[in-house]
């Protein structure tokens, strides 16, 4: 990866991303949720904290930094990282704040009216730097991201219209509360799992030294994900048009959301197949285990669809936290360590040893925080099935214990604590905000 594609501003999106998830996981070990209670505006802002401000920033870091490098051309209006960064914070603190204000707490209701604009300018300023990149000739590399930008668009007009309506402004009143699953699906299936498709297909072929290939998978997953994203997307206009969702559509989608991941599944496990790294490294052992969570997701979506209730709740929960989350962590970890190398090491190949980059990691804590986080999403989930709140309660620390443990192992990855004391070099990079010197980026005075 050349250094000329990298983003200044990555661990500045990780590390938000991480509070947000510390954030959240406080306030549902606290109480803020638990099985069939989810409606607070307590509840709701603890929802929102972990989708929004863990999930979604660190989705887009990661397609700030990664899609130069799948498009082959350099980062497109770098300057706009960051403030695309804090209007993504402050939107996000706005509208949990603002789903206060469901709870009797007035003074904050003046937050919820303004979330939607900083979501919208965070998003347009991210797609500032996205969008021409998808448009080069390699563009078809990147087909299930453009289908998500189209997707995270649709979800930020349903969350803002949904939103104003609970503020008291009638913007498109069909979609409260019958457009909620519809925004769910826009969220999980179409933005974050379709943006998580796109950008793993190369991270799992450069990471396991295989080949991507495999066109016609390749298309038949980009086909299946375009015709779903297309059919959610109808079902919307039906709802604010007709006030209904016609059976035919659910039975439509009953199906092909299985089917877009048991295509998306044969693809990665033909990367697998033909990988030429026999011992593949934990962050790909542990994205199997997100790809089984995604597979029980998959087989939930039907009684999802059409049961709702403890069958949503858990397939949800299995979808963010089992296959979302425990893929983003087990990659961040990698990426982390990864750029932490280049960042450090490559300008003095040829002049100096360097280390590996797998030996700036603890791979036995990195095993067992994420080893805490699986246990933690597949009881929890399990929990949620079964209505047993103390049974999640307890999941949901465990899950607060892992990502506590897995932050501290990327400030120390960051800090090269796991390297030997004589050879790390005199300076570390800062662990989340870039060097202003851009002569030394990599420069940071080390303390003794």
């Amino acid at each position: 990866m050349p250094a000329k594609q990298l983003s200044r501003w990555t661990m500045a999106w990780f590390g938000a991303a991480l509070l947000f998830l510390l954030l959240s996981l406080t306030l549902a070990l606290g109480g803020a949720v638990g099985p069939s209670d989810w409606s607070r505006g307590v509840g709701l802002a603890g929802v929102h904290l972990f989708t929004l401000g863990w999930l979604c920033l660190a989705m887009l870091g990661a397609l700030i930094q990664f899609v130069p490098v799948l498009a082959a051309r350099p980062p497109v209006l770098p300057v706009l990282a960051l403030p695309a960064l804090l209007a993504g914070i402050g939107g996000t603190v706005a509208l949990a704040t603002g789903f206060l204000w469901l709870d009797g707490h007035e003074a904050v209701r003046g937050a919820f009216l303004v979330a939607p604009v900083l979501l919208a300018v965070a998003f347009g300023l991210a797609a500032a730097m996205i969008v021409p990149l998808l448009l080069v000739r390699a563009s078809h590399k990147l087909a299930e991201v453009q289908l998500a930008l189209v997707a995270l668009a649709a979800l930020w007009a349903s969350g803002a219209a949904m939103t104003y309506n609970l503020s008291g402004i009638d913007l498109m009143p069909a979609f409260l509360p019958d457009g909620l699953g519809l925004h769910v699906l826009l969220g999980v299936a179409g933005w974050l799992s379709l943006a998580a498709f796109g950008v793993s297909y190369t991270l799992f072929a450069m990471f396991l030294l295989a080949p991507e290939g495999g066109a016609a998978l390749r298309l038949a997953v980009r086909l299946a994900a375009g015709l779903t994203l297309g059919l959610i997307l109808l079902a919307g206009m039906l709802l604010l048009v007709q006030g209904v969702v016609p059976a035919v559509l659910l039975w439509c989608l009953t199906a092909l959301l299985p089917a877009v991941v048991a295509l998306y599944l044969a693809e990665v496990a033909r990367i697998w197949r033909l990988r030429r790294r026999a011992d593949p490294e934990g962050n790909m052992r542990w994205s199997r285990v997100a790809l089984a969570f995604l597979g029980l997701a998959a087989l939930l979506a039907g009684p999802a669809l059409w049961l709702g209730g403890r069958w949503a709740e858990a397939a949800i929960f299995v979808a963010l936290v089992g296959w979302l989350s425990l893929l983003t962590l087990a990659q961040m970890v990698k990426i982390v360590s990864f750029l932490t190398w280049i960042q450090v090491f490559a300008p003095l190949i040829g002049r100096a040893p360097v280390p590996l980059v797998h030996h700036l990691t603890d791979p036995r804590a990195t095993t067992r925080w994420l080893s805490l986080w699986g246990g933690g999403g597949a009881v929890g989930g399990l929990a949620l099935l079964l209505v047993q709140p103390l049974v999640f309660r307890l999941s949901v620390a465990a899950l607060l214990l892992a990502a506590l443990g897995l932050g501290a192992e990327l400030v120390a990855i960051r800090r090269l604590s796991h390297l030997d004391p004589q050879k790390r070099p005199a300076t570390l990079p800062p662990v989340i905000f870039p060097a202003p010197d851009k002569r030394s980026a990599h420069d940071h005075a080390r303390t003794a």
